[in-house]
């Protein structure tokens, strides 16, 4: 039997199917495609991603280790001004200068800190006494584990001022929320109380008095300012805010003398406490209201009382116009100067809501002139 030499090499897919002829020597076909490697490229996508996520995590790494850092730092640089009082397991700020009887005690509006009087304290601490506090998360203040109410923080206020041995009488000063809080700390504690200056407060009817379809509005747009708010907290958390403190631009205070003004940013920036009071402050707004109407504060006795409103509409309420927005705040004002027989209504006519920032000098006076009074 004879045997054929077996050869091998590679030949086109189609010579390789034609019929061998006799004698011819076998012949094995190696058949080459020129497809991709599939398995390659996906080795390599691997590696890509892989490489794209360990970078990713080291400078998401970088970035807290660096923000901690920068945080740190700015609550090293601006450490409280007064002294941390222990309220009930957490502390609140106060700051007090001056000397003399009675004693001021200032409340700021709605989120803000006690730097917000960096203009009129100073001037009025020549006179008399003067007491500035931040209410709890706000400032240098611990958060309270207590929900953001009317009562409970006119309770926090009374129990401040107690535990940092702050005798009575007071003369209260109060901006925007701020005034709603000292016309109810001055109603539950009348005989603490001398004087009182409102600074274009909050009147507890002011948002009830709308009709429904503005009133959800509003709720509508604190809801979505809350949102901002959640996200420049996620900012401030990471420690992106101390890092490239332009991202906090809307903290800052360009009114505010320096250093209160950097103090202002530094805190805000420094700390997700401060937004974390703020949105609470603000989800409890109308509950605030409410309590403070349901207290039914219709006299403040016979006190000597400056109330000052705003000259320029810088806030307007959805769905008015502005002279319709002019016109209720007059009559909100109003009624708040006819809570004493000695009330008195002034207007900054030159000013905007933050009538201690715009026209300092009118808050000043005003203080002064009940200070006077309180003496005669």
């Amino acid at each position: 039997m004879s045997s054929h030499p077996i050869s091998s090499s590679k030949v086109d897919p189609a010579q390789a199917s034609e019929t061998r002829t006799s004698g011819d020597p076998i012949v094995v076909a190696e058949v080459t495609q020129s497809l991709p490697n599939k398995r390659g490229y996906l080795w390599w996508a691997k590696r890509i991603v892989i490489s794209i996520l360990v970078l990713f995590s080291v400078l998401v790494g970088t970035t807290l280790l660096l923000g901690a850092q920068a945080k740190a730092d700015l609550i090293a640089k601006y450490p409280p001004l007064g002294q941390m009082v222990d309220v009930g397991g957490y502390r609140l700020h106060i700051n007090c200068t001056g000397s003399g009887s009675p004693t001021v005690i200032m409340e700021a509006g709605l989120g803000e800190p006690s730097l917000m009087w960096a203009l009129v304290q100073p001037q009025v601490s020549t006179t008399t006494r003067v007491c500035v506090y931040d209410r709890a998360g706000l400032g240098w203040s611990d958060p309270s584990p207590n929900p953001r109410t009317a009562n409970i923080m006119v309770e926090e206020l009374h129990t401040l001022l107690k535990n940092a041995n702050i005798e009575g009488p007071y003369l209260m000063v109060g901006h925007s929320t701020g005034g709603m809080l000292v016309r109810l700390y001055t109603h539950s504690y009348p005989s603490e109380v001398a004087g009182m200056v409102l600074v274009d407060a909050q009147h507890e009817d002011q948002f009830s008095r709308l009709p429904t379809e503005i009133q959800q509005n509003l709720k509508a747009m604190f809801a979505q300012d809350n949102q901002t708010l959640s996200l420049f907290r996620a900012v401030i958390a990471s420690g992106i805010g101390a890092l490239v403190p332009a991202i906090g631009a809307e903290a800052d205070n360009p009114q505010l003398p320096s250093p209160a003004r950097e103090a202002f940013s530094a805190m805000a920036l420094s700390d997700p406490k401060f937004i974390e009071a703020k949105t609470a402050e603000q989800d409890a707004i109308f509950e605030s209201s409410a309590e403070v109407r349901a207290a039914h504060i219709t006299s403040l006795g016979n006190i000597p009382l400056v109330v000052l409103y705003r000259g320029i509409e810088d806030s307007p309420m959805p769905g008015m116009t502005l002279e319709e927005n002019k016109q209720r705040w007059l009559g909100l004002q109003t009624e708040l100067a006819a809570l004493s027989p000695q009330g008195k209504l002034v207007l900054a006519e030159q000013s905007g809501h933050h009538i201690q920032l715009d026209q300092p000098n009118l808050v000043i006076d005003a203080i002064k002139q009940v200070l006077t009074a309180t003496h005669s």
